[in-house]
């Protein structure tokens, strides 16, 4: 079979989907990945072919004025729709940019499904253009369920400038990678299966291969936090809240934010450039985290109990969900200086509950099916998206 895969230019919301767009093609299917010019290399460095489709689009613009925390005489309600509305605003901003070379290309290869991450809503548009099923495969924890009814006015504005009504945001399918623990029960058309992490790629550093001396700790904040804020305040913070405590501190950074990490690094402190948190974080006794999807889903795999600072708009939701399960501990992004991530630090390595909760995470994770099962019987899960559209 044909399947096309849409994705807006960012790795976080891509990375998710590589390995069930690799289990497809092992399964012999025909697979090719729409995005935008600009993301073609690090869609070809996965392996897949990419498709160039409309043009880029800089997320910045979008966030341009807009602050992490309520400016002064505004709410923390009214804080977050204004930031949901800047997201929505992003998210069709993005599809309309590609949404009619997507189209095209549709019509011309004829795919038999089209497989959208979570915010890829050109490639919705473009299945329901050609009448193919439209499968949403989600980062994780699907958070776009409960923002369902907020963001449907959005994309009925996008959907009819390409004469369509009545586009469900979910699609007719969603492929979801997450234990059924952490998704509330719901009504959607849904497929389950494993998360596996695919983190880019990447050698195994020698000194990953001996046990450590003293607990790992792993701090990281994505890929973008930094492309919208220009810093890594957080990270900075975070390692200084460290300093002292008996464990070995690890700053994972993708190779544009090394420079804003301190250019000579505390003694306590590795800055791991570019090494995938696959190889990482099964190392590691937790992690400090901002609370994106990737992040999270890939410890929760590994059952490393985690410290999370959310900051956007899904994140918080993220870290109630991993502080229910027992995962987690969170904290408040205007609360969290560096005495606040030491106190955090310090309660989830001396606390056994915080390991055992990662562990029954990570054991629900591994029973899920399996991409390459997932793949294997494509048809009916073709066929289970055709009795949801």
């Amino acid at each position: 079979m044909r399947i096309l895969i849409s994705t807006i230019g960012t790795a976080a919301h891509f990375y998710p989907v590589v390995p069930f767009a690799w289990a497809l093609r092992c399964a012999g299917h025909d697979v090719r990945v729409a995005c935008e010019p600009g993301f073609t290399a690090t869609v070809g460095a996965t392996g897949l072919p990419a498709v160039a489709v409309g043009h880029d689009v800089d997320l910045r613009t979008f966030w341009q004025g807009v602050a992490l925390e309520p400016e002064a005489g505004t709410g923390d309600d009214d804080h977050l729709r204004m930031r949901m509305e800047r997201s929505m605003a992003m998210f069709t901003g993005i599809a309309a940019a590609a949404a009619g070379d997507l189209i095209d290309l549709a019509r011309a290869w004829r795919p038999d499904a089209v497989v959208f991450e979570a915010r890829g809503y050109a490639g919705l548009i473009a299945a329901h253009s050609v009448g193919v099923p439209a499968i949403r495969h989600t980062w994780g924890i699907d958070t776009n369920y409960s923002r369902r009814d907020f963001d449907r006015p959005y994309l009925d504005e996008l959907c009819a400038r390409y004469g369509l009504t009545g586009v469900d945001p979910l699609g007719d399918l969603t492929l979801t990678p997450c234990p059924p623990s952490l998704t509330e029960p719901d009504e959607v058309n849904r497929a389950r299966l494993r998360y596996v992490p695919y983190n880019g790629s990447g050698g195994l550093p020698s000194w990953l291969i001996p046990a450590p001396e003293r607990p790992r700790v792993c701090v990281t904040w994505g890929h973008m936090f930094s492309q919208i804020t220009d810093n890594l305040h957080p990270i900075n913070q975070a390692i200084e809240g460290l300093r002292g405590l008996p464990v070995e501190v690890v700053a994972a950074v993708a190779p544009g934010q090394r420079g804003l990490l301190p250019a000579t690094p505390p003694p306590h402190v590795r800055v791991a450039e570019s090494v995938p948190l696959n190889l990482l974080l099964p190392t590691c006794a937790a992690v400090i985290n901002g609370g994106g999807a990737g992040t999270l889903m890939t410890a929760l795999s590994a059952g490393v109990p985690m410290v999370v600072v959310p900051s956007h708009t899904d994140e918080p939701e993220y870290a109630e969900r991993m502080s229910a399960a027992g995962a987690a501990t969170w904290l408040s992004y205007r609360e969290a200086d560096a005495g606040a991530f030491r106190a955090a630090a310090e309660k989830v390595l001396a606390a056994p509950s915080y390991q055992e909760g990662a562990a029954r995470l990570a054991a629900e994770n591994a029973a899920l099916p399996s991409p390459a099962a997932l793949a294997a019987g494509l048809d009916e899960v073709i066929a289970q998206a055709r009795r949801g559209a």
